[in-house]
């Protein structure tokens, strides 16, 4: 159809980009926002402890304190001695996570995805760029605060799920 704007990459290229170009919608521009604030927070978060925080030594007995602590494992710092696995499962986690956004219906309305989706963004980003996820905020562990997305996505979700099945039976 003539005037019709393509829906791919070459949107960009060829002078027609918009919102639409890219399949954000009315529905969906909340959930983009959110995931894209996320994802910025945590980004700028992370910079700034780079460049701001001394790397974190032992234990400190505080149960909050803020250090750098480099990450080379999955959470909590498990297969800390296999990297490779950890980015593994971080992909594969990033993928299913984005299968599902990408395939529900009801996306706009399950804000513990965009968090989850946010979360495994953040880290996935610092395993490809460093090798390892910079962690530097110590509340009875080090965490980030993709850490902290993931732990709301997944309490957001379960909470949605629980609605569902009450609304089901």
């Amino acid at each position: 159809m003539p005037g019709r704007q393509p829906r791919s990459g070459f949107a960009i290229l060829s002078g027609r980009f918009n919102l639409h170009s890219l399949g954000l919608t009315r529905k969906n521009f909340a959930p983009a926002a959110l995931f894209v604030l996320l994802t910025a927070a945590d980004r700028a978060t992370k910079l700034w402890a780079l460049s701001s925080l001394e790397e974190a030594s032992g234990g400190s007995g505080k149960l909050f304190s803020l250090g750098l602590y480099f990450n080379r494992g999955i959470s909590f710092s498990l297969l800390d001695d296999y990297a490779p696995a950890g980015l593994a499962l971080a992909l594969t986690g990033a993928f299913i996570l984005l299968a599902a956004c990408i395939s529900s219906r009801r996306f706009r309305r399950m804000p513990g995805l965009v968090f989850l989706c946010a979360g495994a963004a953040g880290n996935l980003t610092d395993r490809l760029l460093y090798g390892y996820v910079v962690d530097w905020v110590r509340i009875a562990g080090y965490v980030n605060a993709a850490d902290i997305w993931l732990a709301v996505g997944c309490l957001l979700f379960l909470v949605h799920c629980a609605g569902e099945s009450a609304r089901g039976s």
